[in-house]
């Protein structure tokens, strides 16, 4: 697929891998309009394009993401109005990230605070570089906080995400991977080939059953034990028609390595 020149975003897509890079790097990749509407419409292309196996977002500049921001909150005529159509801008293309049957690697090259960091706890997998920051930033300026009290709490338990949440300090990588809110640390320039190499892994796997395994992931805190059994069945018996099912079986007792295609 082609997809159109974005002004906040960079968007690359090379052998079924895409590196989205927030590029605001002058605002430290802060959300704006902008932005948001960006990131919406290409994770809705990458959603339907069969060539996208897997997905990276990263980050331009010294930061990840800086969440809101909050010269143009201050600014804004009508807060209330201002930040209900900001959230609403945040909320959609992580609604997608969440809901598409494609893994999603987060590079965290820098600081991540605020909905930014909710971005990217929204990835299925985040890789840190050592000089990454984590920092739920909201009651730095007196706001409810947006997204992070969904993810928050699933990765590093709610009362480790109400400490995080209400004291809003800043916690360095180490920490990040200790508390389980990052995956790995990294060497500042390993970053991105650690992520590639993971997402190169992915590429090459099953990437259909990979999709189905992340959307079984999703809903298992929210079903009980035989509604969750049943969408387990479901997910497997449909599985049972594609090719890579029929090529891991075949190599499998052929003893020998599965070439999948994600078919």
């Amino acid at each position: 697929m082609i997809y159109p020149e974005y002004s906040a975003i960079k968007v690359e897509v090379d052998e079924g891998i895409a590196i989205i890079t927030l590029n605001r790097p002058e605002k430290m990749n802060a959300f704006n309009d902008l932005l948001s509407g960006e990131l919406d419409d290409t994770f809705a292309i990458m959603e339907k394009d069969d060539d996208v196996k897997v997905i990276i977002l990263t980050g331009s500049g010294k930061a990840f993401c800086a969440g809101g921001d909050v010269k143009a909150m201050a600014e804004a005529k009508d807060p209330t109005e201002f930040l209900a159509g900001l959230a609403n801008g945040i909320h959609r293309p992580i609604m997608r990230m969440w809901n598409m049957e494609k893994a999603i690697i987060c590079a965290v090259n820098g600081h991540a605070v605020g909905a930014g960091c909710g971005l990217a706890m929204a990835c299925d997998i985040r890789i840190a570089s050592k000089k990454a920051k984590f920092n739920m930033g909201f009651m730095k300026i007196g706001l409810a906080p947006g997204c992070g009290t969904y993810f928050l709490p699933k990765l590093v338990g709610r009362a480790k995400a109400a400490e995080l949440i209400f004291l809003s300090e800043t916690i360095d990588a180490k920490e990040a991977e200790k508390i389980g809110l990052v995956n790995m640390v990294v060497d500042d320039d390993e970053l991105m080939k650690k992520t590639m190499k993971m997402a190169r892994r992915i590429e090459q796997g099953p990437t259909l059953a990979i999709g189905r395994a992340k959307s079984l992931l999703r809903v298992s805190d929210r079903s009980t034990l035989m509604e969750h059994f049943d969408a387990e069945r479901h997910m497997i018996s449909i599985s049972g028609e594609t090719e890579d099912f029929k090529e891991g079986v075949n190599a499998f007792l052929e003893k020998r390595k599965p070439k999948f295609q994600g078919k």
